[in-house]
């Protein structure tokens, strides 16, 4: 089987609820996305089977997954995409970086395999070890009103994991954890998420506010010096997000004991061939794992969801549907949610088809 050509698509993904505020590191500590651009990549083979992938980053312009795609695509075309390690080591020796594009095209190569074997990719990555993943959702309110109505909302749909949106202010920070933490029911989760905004200073304070609560700390700080500073003179539990970018950074996390739960992003890391190796290490030694991807829609949702479901049930902390967040498709039909928790489609590979009437035409075609 030889890759024929590279159809590459582009769409923007309005957010469902009309703005998502999110942190940065800008002096305003917040950005406001309405949007998301997201890149699909559609792979022919002289077989005629063909897979899809997507990645989509935070924002509304970023064009690197095309540049990416248009560096990669000469490299592959002619290879055979059911050798998912060739593919993986000739991306890497193209293109230096570029994560979000190669996480595109490894997907799609993910797909062709599985329908080439008649798979659904979880099978692929071991077999089905969790049957059911757990959701969370971010609670991206800031006044107790409605942090309450969306605890209430998200709950009566089933979830159970509740991220809430700190490292604007340290003092109000502590203030919107111990109100979130007193709504929680019993079984239920609330983790405070500072994504790198909070300087050392900042993290200290807040964590011994909040020493007497049971809640999680997720990437207080920007380097991993100082997370692990906070770790160290900290109870709470610590998971780590933005600093899980690749091998290296995964075995010194297990190495040093910096995380009880690591967030493994496909596209941050380059990929599902990538990502499944990290969250393997993870899994092995004992540390939870978040399987999931930075956003997207249906097709990057499908990939999550075989990625959770092949993940150790007690070793998975949770998950979450990405196509849930917007108002466009990319693909269909999407992996099924109920009561809080995502299953897979169980036919082959990803179980997931590009919604061409959505996607309109490609913005660029790759043939050898």
């Amino acid at each position: 089987m030889k890759i024929t050509k590279l159809r590459v698509f582009q769409k923007s993904l309005p957010y469902i609820g009309g703005g998502l505020a999110v942190g940065d590191l800008s002096a305003e500590r917040t950005r406001t996305f309405d949007r998301f651009n997201s890149t699909i990549v559609v792979v022919d083979t002289d077989m005629g089977i063909s897979g899809c992938g997507e990645s989509c980053p935070w924002g509304d312009s970023t064009p690197g997954a095309l540049e990416g795609v248009s560096a990669i695509a000469p490299a592959v075309l002619g290879t055979d995409p059911r050798q998912l390690q060739d593919i993986e080591r000739i991306m890497d020796l193209t293109l230096n970086g570029q994560s979000y594009a190669k996480s595109a095209v490894d997907l799609a190569c993910w797909d062709i395999l599985g329908k080439f074997n008649g798979q659904p990719v979880y099978e692929l990555l071991g077999g089905k070890a969790c049957d059911g993943a757990p959701l969370y959702r971010c609670v991206m309110e800031q006044e107790h009103d409605r942090i309450q109505a969306e605890m209430e909302q998200y709950r009566a749909a089933g979830y159970r994991y509740f991220k809430l949106r700190v490292g604007i202010e340290p003092e109000r920070d502590v203030e919107l954890i111990r109100f979130a933490a007193g709504l929680a029911h019993p079984g239920e989760v609330v983790y405070a998420d500072a994504n790198c905004r909070w300087t050392l200073q900042d993290a200290m304070k807040v964590v011994n506010a909040v020493a007497d609560l049971d809640v999680m700390i997720e990437q207080p700080c920007l380097t991993y010096e100082e997370c692990q500073q906070v770790r160290s003179h900290s109870s709470q539990t610590m998971k780590l997000d933005e600093l899980v970018t690749d091998m290296t950074m995964a075995e010194r996390i297990v190495r040093d004991g910096a995380a009880d739960v690591a967030c493994v992003k496909m596209a941050r890391i380059g990929g599902l061939t990538k990502a499944s190796k990290i969250r393997d290490f993870f899994v092995e030694h004992g540390i939870k794992v978040v399987t999931e991807c930075m956003m997207g829609g249906e097709i990057v949702s499908a990939a999550v969801s075989h990625f959770a479901a092949s993940t150790p049930a007690d070793l998975l902390f949770n998950t979450t549907d990405l196509h849930a967040y917007n108002t466009q498709s990319t693909g269909t039909p999407p992996p099924p949610t109920k009561n809080g928790l995502l299953y897979c489609h169980d036919t082959p590979g990803l179980g997931v088809e590009p919604d061409y009437d959505s996607l309109g035409d490609p913005v660029a075609v790759f043939e050898g």
